[in-house]
């Protein structure tokens, strides 16, 4: 699995981490004459993506877009899926369908009288209504529209047992699901028309969508033969020695041609996909015109698009964190790109949360700020950028201090990057449950009452494995070095720490003061991680003490016990009071800081409940229930 700030279709490409220490006035970095941000290089477009499905809420969103179309066409994504598709995921273990279940594709909108039969009317019915609202109140604001799906995004089974000829390549994870999933052939002629009529269907409706970006080979999409099929490269066999250019060039044209039927033109992106670099250099090969493609790729120049993001892909369940030295950044890195288009999110992975409306806010306004102002030259300039912000926000009298935290900030997402980069709070806090199960040393003594509130919804296609392996993280054994974490915690809570002595009367003190909660809330969540994580590495080492019944130690005095004793029970101590300690601050107005359902029925492998405090308690007592539970499989102290 990619690290949490690689996968996310706004993954940063282009941003430059450099920090030293500086005060004073960056603009005495700058050189006369430096360029702005977006000078003299033609139209610019800004992509905003945010999966809000309140209007009076993207009423908001609208608002705060509007202020940067003094900067470039402004365009707001509206393809946000009004309801969850419950109908598409089949009974069982399946998590894999978890990734898609909020997937946007034009076929859950206007869907071709091919697909219609087997698509519920009222989930289409409810979509289109979404969708058609939120482009009437961008009308109001003088913006225009975006589009953002998955495609070529799998189809019901039923369809493709109606059209055989039509089955693409499967797109499942064979390790994350017990049934396939495939996606239509876009090698096909009759699949392009069907995308076709579906794309203008659309954009008749709604004509002030410009915008038409994708992502495909991943979470509930995929192309044939491509080599980042999770089970392989795969399809049908007349189609197999198509080059991967032909194929995403053919798709891209199915867009096109619908856009003329409606008489329109639109922009198509392909980002934040899976391909290998052979593959990506074909795809750039093949691009249609006004089609673009965003890349990692070391050795392909890529000018037309830039990114930036929020940071709840990165601390997803926790909102309301803020990265302005990322955010200058990204800002600065504008003004020397060729970039003509911006893609600003404030989406978490899978659509399952957004940021909150002060966090759109902030960026918002730094992006108003700067960039209309000189980039700064240089490490010391950038940082003097840094310091006349915090300046701003806390005052003269405590920016230094509101600077050091973010630097300590910085150095600790650094530290983690490299010590414990694949620990995130999505993949093993929400969907392993490290946040609401009980650490215990043999999950196997829980009862299925106990289970019943966290096992069904651990990310595993077998039951067994979900409740044994703490740290099998969809389909893969992780580790964690031992301390990483910890040591991690405790460089956040030094910037903690910081922000918290502010003083009352800063500008921005309540925006600051909500930060320093959603960082202790993002810390417990950490802290979680890395207790099951060690805990999983003792059970690992004593798997064979814990494979037997349990039964009575060994009666020879000794001072110490099982070595693996003392420490379990710290890890589990440790684990019960970081519990305690979120409850607490949860009921102190957290909950409006984590991503979590308002109705039990959205609860999945993705979302926490709504009852998440009372969970929580839950966990606690089931600890406290089991708390010897160790003392039957290692041997305790005798002293």
């Amino acid at each position: 699995m990619n690290s949490i700030r690689q996968i996310t279709i706004t993954a940063l490409l282009f941003l430059i981490l450099v920090f030293t220490n500086g005060s004073g006035n960056y603009y005495a970095g700058l050189q006369s004459g430096a360029a702005t941000v977006f000078q003299e290089k033609g139209e610019k477009v800004l992509v905003i993506h945010a999966p809000i499905r309140d209007l009076t809420e993207f009423r908001e969103l609208a608002r705060q877009a509007a202020r940067l179309k003094p900067f470039g066409r402004v365009e707001v994504n509206i393809s946000t899926l009004a309801d969850k598709g419950f109908y598409e995921i089949p009974a069982g273990n399946n998590f894999w369908y978890e990734y898609a279940s909020y997937n946007p594709t034009p076929y859950k909108f206007f869907p071709d009288h091919q697909i219609t039969p087997f698509i519920p009317a009222e989930f289409v019915r409810k979509n289109r209504e979404l969708l058609l609202a939120k482009a009437k109140i961008l009308r109001e604001f003088g913006l225009e529209a975006a589009f953002w799906c998955y495609e070529p995004n799998f189809i019901p089974e039923a369809f493709f047992e109606a059209y055989p000829q039509l089955r693409g390549p499967r797109v499942d994870h064979p390790r994350r699901g017990n049934q396939p999933a495939f996606a239509p052939c876009i090698d096909l002629k009759e699949t392009q028309e069907m995308y076709s009529n579906m794309v203008a269907e659309l954009l008749k409706n709604v004509p002030g969508i410009h915008t038409f970006f994708f992502k495909t080979n991943d979470s509930g999409s995929g192309i044939c033969w491509s080599d980042w099929q999770y089970t392989g490269p795969n399809g049908p066999t007349q189609c197999k020695n198509n080059s991967m250019g032909e194929r995403v060039a053919s798709l891209m044209n199915s867009f096109k041609s619908g856009a003329a039927k409606a008489g329109k033109e639109i922009s198509i992106y392909l980002t934040g996909s899976m391909f290998s670099d052979e593959e990506k250099k074909d795809i750039y090969q093949h691009l249609p015109e006004y089609c673009y493609f965003q890349s990692n790729t070391d050795d392909i120049d890529v000018y037309e698009v830039q990114a930036i993001g929020s940071e709840i892909i990165a601390n997803y369940p926790v909102r309301g964190l803020f990265d302005p030295i990322e955010i200058l950044r990204s800002i600065n890195a504008l003004g020397k790109s060729e970039a003509n288009t911006v893609f600003i999110s404030f989406r978490s992975l899978y659509d399952r949360g957004y940021d909150l409306p002060s966090v759109v806010d902030k960026l918002t306004s730094m992006l108003v700020k700067y960039m209309n102002t000189p980039v700064p030259e240089g490490q010391i300039a950038e940082l003097q950028q840094l310091r006349l912000l915090c300046a701003e926000w806390a005052g003269e009298h405590a920016a230094d201090r509101l600077y050091d935290a973010f630097m300590a900030l910085e150095e600790a997402n650094n530290y983690k990057s490299t010590a414990a980069g694949g620990v995130s709070g999505i993949y093993w806090g929400v969907s392993a449950r490290h946040i609401t199960r009980p650490l215990v040393i043999a999950p196997q003594l829980l009862t299925k009452d106990e289970e019943a509130y966290f096992l069904p919804h651990v990310f595993n296609a077998s039951e067994t494995e979900g409740r044994m392996d703490y740290t099998d993280i969809h389909g893969a054994h992780r580790t964690v070095e031992a301390g990483a974490i910890s040591k991690y915690v405790s460089m956040v809570n030094k910037a903690i720490m910081l922000m918290e002595r502010l003083p009352e009367t800063a500008p921005e003190n309540n925006f600051i003061r909500n930060m320093a909660k959603a960082l202790r809330i993002h810390c417990s969540i950490m802290r979680s991680c890395g207790n099951f994580g060690e805990a999983q590495a003792i059970r690992d080492r004593n798997a064979e003490k814990l494979s037997n019944p349990p039964h009575r130690p060994d009666k020879a005095p000794t001072w110490e016990g099982d070595p693996d004793l003392q420490v379990f029970n710290t890890i589990m101590r440790d684990e019960l009071d970081n519990t305690q300690q979120l409850i607490t601050l949860l009921q102190d107005g957290g909950m409006d800081l984590i991503c979590h359902a308002t109705d039990p029925r959205y609860e999945d492998t993705f979302l926490l409940g709504p009852d998440l405090i009372e969970q929580l308690k839950l966990k606690r007592k089931i600890m406290l229930n089991h708390w010897t539970d160790i003392e039957g499989y290692m041997t305790t102290p005798f002293k």
